[in-house]
């Protein structure tokens, strides 16, 4: 049986067979010996090693409720093994995000579907307001209701903006929110996060 020695830097351990080899916190750059193999080598260039190197994809950790934990809108589901690949395979995908998420918030980017529907909510929420304060004669009530709907409204439309490459300030240009409704957001990642199409 093939006995391997590798080298901490100091000093040199051994003998382990493969098996025992496999519990040592051996990397890619770990200098391995074994009878027959001419000189010290990094581990990454013995082939039979390799298994020990390969990537494991990371658990989706669970919180208390035994719900799968997010990460910044950017999930991942596990789909079966591929048959075609005898099991050993999983497969990853990414969770689209749920629109209307976080809508206060100025952070992030959401595609151009949520931005209209968005604009729609602030217009109707706007006319409710709008005969609510008709109705009790109260221009102060109407106003206190439109705060939150214009911060719904701009913060919406900041994440548009990030969506497209752009910081938020671009929506107060003249027109921009016509812009925003018609154009493409960027492929895949950029500095604001993930395409919210993924």
């Amino acid at each position: 049986m093939k006995k391997y020695f590798y080298s901490n830097g100091t000093e040199k351990q051994g003998p382990y067979s493969f098996e025992e080899l496999k519990s040592e916190n051996i990397t890619q750059e770990t200098l391995i010996w074994f009878e027959g193999l001419d000189g010290w080598k990094p581990a990454k260039y013995i082939e039979e090693l390799n298994e020990i190197f390969e990537l494991i994809p990371p658990p989706i950790f669970e919180n208390e409720e035994g719900n799968e934990s997010e990460n910044n809108d950017f999930n991942i589901n596990i789909m079966e093994s591929d048959p075609a690949e005898n099991g050993n395979t999983q497969h990853y995908i990414p969770k689209k995000p749920a629109m209307f998420k976080n809508v206060f918030s100025f952070d992030g980017r959401i595609r151009r579907l949520e931005f209209g529907l968005s604009a729609i909510v602030y217009f109707f929420y706007y006319f409710l307001a709008y005969l609510m304060a008709i109705s009790f004669d109260a221009a102060d009530l109407l106003i206190l209701f439109l705060i939150p709907g214009l911060w719904f409204l701009w913060a919406q439309g900041a994440k548009r903006c990030h969506d497209m490459g752009n910081n938020g300030w671009f929506q107060i240009i003249p027109f921009y929110g016509l812009w925003m409704l018609f154009v493409e957001g960027d492929f895949g990642f950029n500095k604001y996060g993930v395409n919210p199409k993924i």
